[in-house]
C-alpha cells in the first residue's frame, strides 16, 4: 500500500505557520500606520532643512505598494489556514487557487497578480481543471 499516492485532502492539510501569519497579516498595516506617521512627522515637525515632500511622499507610496503586497499573501494564507478542507479540496487545478494567488502576486506584482488570481477562481468549474501555473 506505500506505492498509492494519498488523496487531495490528506496532501493539503494545515501548511501554513503561526509566524507567517502574523509577518504576513498583522506586521504590514502596523508598518504603514508607523512608516506615514513618522514621514508626516519629518516632513511637518521639523525645523531644519529635509528632502523636498514630493521625494518623501514617493518613498511612502513605494514602502506602501509592497507592504499591501505582503499583506495581500497574508490574507491568502489566512484562507488557507482557516477555510474547511472540504471547499478547499474541490479545487480542480494544480496547484491551487490560494497557491496561484500567492505565485501570481509575487510574480506580477499586487493589481495584475490580484486579477489574474480572480480570474483563475472564476474558471474553476467544470470542465475546466488540470495543471495552470501562472
Amino acid at each position: 500500500m506505500s506505492g498509492q499516492k494519498q488523496p487531495q485532502t490528506q496532501k493539503q492539510i494545515r501548511e501554513i505557520r503561526i509566524v507567517d501569519l502574523v509577518t504576513y497579516t498583522l506586521l504590514p498595516p502596523l508598518a504603514i500606520i508607523a512608516l506615514w506617521g513618522l514621514g508626516l512627522w519629518f516632513c511637518l515637525g521639523l525645523d531644519f532643512k529635509c528632502p523636498p515632500d514630493w521625494l518623501i511622499y514617493v518613498i511612502l507610496g513605494v514602502a506602501t505598494y509592497f507592504l499591501l503586497k505582503r499583506f495581500a499573501i497574508g490574507l491568502v494564507l489566512a484562507y488557507k489556514a482557516f477555510a474547511p478542507l472540504e471547499v478547499r479540496a474541490r479545487c480542480r487545478f494544480t496547484p491551487t487557487c490560494s497557491t496561484y494567488m500567492i505565485i501570481a502576486i509575487k510574480k506580477y506584482g499586487l493589481i495584475f497578480g490580484v486579477i489574474k488570481g480572480i480570474r483563475r477562481l472564476r474558471r474553476c468549474k467544470p470542465p475546466n481543471g488540470g495543471v495552470d501555473y501562472p
